[in-house]
């Protein structure tokens, strides 16, 4: 998923109206313009041209980053300061509160001639934002200092010389209204509905030495776009508000990462058609993942503020958003769900009754070039005029001495305007890079109830994992074997409180079980057990549930019986044996029957929950067995398939293969959902496309069978305004199991365009869901 920025064609930092420059300023103009669009096409008029006396140098061109899911980081992409000038300008979207110099959309001098000044008014429309509305503008600032304003009109130094109209991007604006008339190619007819704009309007006078070393940096600071919260959302299980999750007129103001995350992967549309973000529907994304982040966001007081552009790499400015709150995207079940770092409490202990087979695949250690013992974080600080800047180095000592030398790396976090917040993601990165991963396990089939982000305790000491506890990062399902494989990473005791400043220790560095560790381990197992066993000595249970998250009729109660032996000998009735329920977790349980050996779950008050039971014999504890429940709602994947190389077809009838094929294992029963997104644009033309996804039974041979109508893209793309073909489709999973195959198939329905699908913008995935 990644895809090659485009140009910003000039960064301008100061632009001078010194009429003494005369027709001379123009000279100077052009050969910083050389091989860039035309001028005609940014509004910037030969009047301007005449009184312009210094410029700003010609900004680089971004270079192409690889933005896959297992990318370290994205690329450091800041926000701009200075004002944008280009022939074809990125969008801006401004994020939080924070400081932005514009995109330059009209710019002209003009006016009669004023104390021998030709064109003494310079007229500029800058727009800061798209997907209005904004909350509304903070503060103007001029070389970075705040200029007071009365109304439209500046006051202090700036006073009789400079004036304002705003408009905060509302859905239906009025054009922005100049303080001097007459302003060239500008008209009430040109408005800027939903985009966050200004019109800066300065007036050049010689005897008044106002602007007479030229136009200051000139920037703003806004308090930015709306965002979509689920907890206010009383549609959504447990939300209460007016909220909703497809009407961005009930959405508010935040600054927190997981809100703006959220937001950005839904899309920003007005009157139908997409103006910003990613643009999946509700039905691809795990929301529940986005109000845990925003959760765990708000608990550390972690901000997110800063601009991003499009057209450009919508999964980095994705992962610049959710680098604020120390979150990575992944797909789950074909849904985009979130990977995050917070505590987390370990759901179950998976010994070796679980394992499917001995294949169990442990990693030592991550590389050398991610084990990292310093990080010197840069952020934007508002103190520093909103650059970025280096804040103290972050470095855990055990680590250098560990490493016998220094391991240092520069990390810019993009949208993080906070020191301590910086030092914070820092932290986890370090601490994160000395953690055990991969582990893959392939597990028993009454694993795979549990999926990614569930934390299991790993006790296979024959493998090196002595009680290790660890985080599910992948979870693959072959229906025909019953395997469930999970792929592990490591999660250290007292990594959060080191990492937000709790406490000054790190962790040490995870490691593999000696042999003398397992010797320790095996000693403990049987000391004082004296051949005693029980069944089962953990017992995992799948609760089937609504989306709502509500269990289905029928489940409850229910009810499991202990045995216990003395070797071979059953000692499950024996007066001496006894029972006691130790400890419930979000669980409605209780022990009755013979000897009080029968434990009964009349309800789960929670998506987890947990029981523990401890059996004595004669008075000692000989096993303590464990209960497990779980939650399954209505939609939970539990395999699932992608493809993120899609291409367009520009015939009017459907051809080849646009995506897949790819095979998937399911069954049995179920629904199988496929959801496409595809982005494209059009290189010249225009053009609409249309879109299917087929399967068969037989991967390789056999009839291709629709899985729903075709769906069209009502709005096209055009060269410069790209568009994207999105849906979803489903079918009934397989009676039994069994392994299908799949494939996208599109055609250009509308149009004689040429068009091209968006490198780094598309993805196919199917899941089977239970």
């Amino acid at each position: 998923m990644s895809k090659t920025l485009r140009t910003v064609a000039v960064i301008a930092g100061a632009v001078a109206l010194v009429a003494a420059t005369g027709g001379a300023a123009l000279g100077a103009f052009a050969p910083g313009l050389a091989g860039t669009a035309t001028l005609g096409a940014t509004g910037i008029s030969a009047a301007t041209l005449t009184t312009v006396a210094t410029v700003a140098s010609v900004a680089s061109t971004l270079a192409s980053i690889g933005a896959q899911l297992t990318a370290k980081k994205p690329p450091a992409r800041g926000t701009i300061n200075q004002v944008i000038i280009a022939a074809e300008p990125p969008s801006p979207y401004i994020i939080g509160r924070t400081y932005s110099g514009g995109v330059l959309r009209h710019d002209v001098g003009y006016g009669a001639t004023l104390k021998k000044v030709k064109n003494p008014y310079r007229g500029m429309v800058l727009v800061y934002s798209v997907a209005g509305p904004l909350l509304g503008l903070e503060a103007c600032y001029m070389d970075y200092a705040v200029v007071p304003f009365s109304g439209g009109a500046a006051t202090g130094y700036y006073s009789g010389f400079l004036y304002r109209d705003v408009r905060n991007g509302l859905a239906s604006e009025t054009a922005l209204t100049p303080h001097f008339a007459g302003m060239p190619n500008w008209s009430s007819a040109h408005k800027l509905s939903g985009k966050a704009a200004i019109l800066w309007n300065g007036k050049f006078d010689k005897d008044g030495k106002r602007f007479a070393s030229g136009w200051p940096t000139s920037g703003a600071v806004w308090e930015g776009v709306m965002t979509y919260d689920a907890r206010k959302d009383s549609t959504y299980p447990g939300g209460s508000g007016a909220h909703r999750i497809t009407d961005e007129a009930t959405w508010d103001y935040s600054q927190c990462p997981g809100r703006h995350a959220l937001a950005y992967v839904l899309g920003r549309f007005r009157n139908g058609k997409k103006v910003f973000g990613v643009g999946l529907p509700p039905d691809g994304i795990i929301v529940q993942d986005f109000v845990t982040l925003s959760n765990i966001c708000d608990a550390n007081g972690w901000k997110v503020g800063g601009v991003v552009y499009e057209p450009g790499d919508r999964w980095a400015n994705l992962k610049r958003i959710l680098e604020a709150g120390a979150a990575e995207p992944m797909w789950r079940g074909g849904k985009l769900g979130l990977r995050f770092n917070a505590p987390r409490l370990s759901l179950y202990t998976l010994t070796a009754d679980d394992l499917a087979d001995e294949d169990v695949d442990v990693t030592a250690q991550q590389t050398w070039a991610a084990r990292l013992n310093g990080i010197r974080p840069k952020y934007r600080s508002e103190a520093n005029k909103w650059e970025y800047v280096q804040s103290d180095l972050v470095s855990i000592s055990s680590y250098v001495t560990e490493d016998g030398e220094e391991k240092i790396e520069e990390q810019q976090y993009d949208l993080i305007q906070q020191k301590d917040q910086a030092a914070q993601i820092a932290a986890y990165k370090l601490l994160n890079g000395r953690e055990l991963a991969p582990i893959v396990v392939p597990c028993k089939p009454h694993m795979r109830h549990f999926g990614p982000g569930d934390m299991l305790t790993l006790d296979l000491p024959d493998h090196g994992l002595g009680g290790i506890d660890a985080i599910i990062l992948k979870r693959q399902i072959d229906p025909a074997r019953m395997v469930v494989t999970f792929t592990f990473m490591s999660e250290s005791e007292g990594k959060h409180d080191f990492a937000l400043g709790r406490t000054g220790t790190a962790p040490p560095t995870p490691a593999l079980t000696t042999g003398e560790d397992r010797d320790d381990i095996a000693t403990e197992i049987v000391r004082g057990a004296d051949g005693f066993s029980i069944a089962p000595a953990s017992w995992v249970r799948a609760v089937a549930s609504t989306y709502a998250g509500t269990p289905k009729a029928g489940q409850f109660p229910i009810s499991v019986d202990y045995l216990v032996y003395q070797g071979s000998t059953d000692i499950t009735a024996d007066p001496l044996t006894t029972y006691a329920l130790t400890s419930t977790s979000n669980m409605i349980a209780s022990l009755g029957g013979a000897n009080n050996q029968t434990l009964t779950v009349d309800a789960i008050t929670a998506d987890r929950a947990q029981a523990k039971i401890s059996i004595s014999y004669n008075g000692t504890i000989i096993a303590v067995a464990d209960v497990q429940m779980t939650k399954v709602r209505d939609g939970d994947a539990v395999n699932s398939v992608t493809d993120n190389t899609l291409s367009v077809n520009n015939s009017s009838s459907y051809g080849s293969a646009n995506g897949g094929p790819l095979t998937l294992n399911a069954g049995p029963d179920g629904t199988i959902t496929a959801n496409v997104n595809l982005g494209y644009q059009a290189s010249s033309g225009s053009g609409m496309l249309a879109g299917k996804v087929q399967y068969r039974a037989t991967p390789g041979s056999g009839a291709w069978t629709d899985m729903a109508p075709e769906t069209q893209d009502p709005y096209g793309a055009t060269a410069g305004e790209p568009s994207v073909l999105s849906f979803s489709a489903s079918i009934s999973g397989p009676a039994s199991a069994a392994t299908w195959e799949y494939q996208l198939l599109t055609r250009r329905y509308s149009g004689a365009g040429t068009l091209a699908a968006i490198s780094g913008e598309t993805i196919m995935s199917v899941g089977w869901i239970v």
